[in-house]
């Protein structure tokens, strides 16, 4: 782990000034956005993961609801 925190690239801290000036002249801004690379590298694996455990325990998430009256 500690190998690939060092393989990372640094972003320009400058940069991230104009990149939020773009989210806040957005019509439509994100809730959330990455600033740099890395978690759009890193983080789509974790997500894919996560919604397969969620369909995969779908019926206990079903189950859990009850009876609607």
């Amino acid at each position: 782990m500690a190998e690939g925190w060092r393989d990372m690239k640094i972003g320009d801290p400058t940069a991230a000034g104009p990149a939020l000036l773009k989210i806040v002249d957005a019509g439509t801004p994100p809730l959330r956005v990455f600033f740099g690379t890395a978690g759009l590298e890193l983080l789509p694996p974790v997500y894919a993961e996560r919604l397969k455990t969620w369909q995969d325990w779908a019926d206990v998430s079903a189950l859990s609801q009850g009876n609607p009256a």
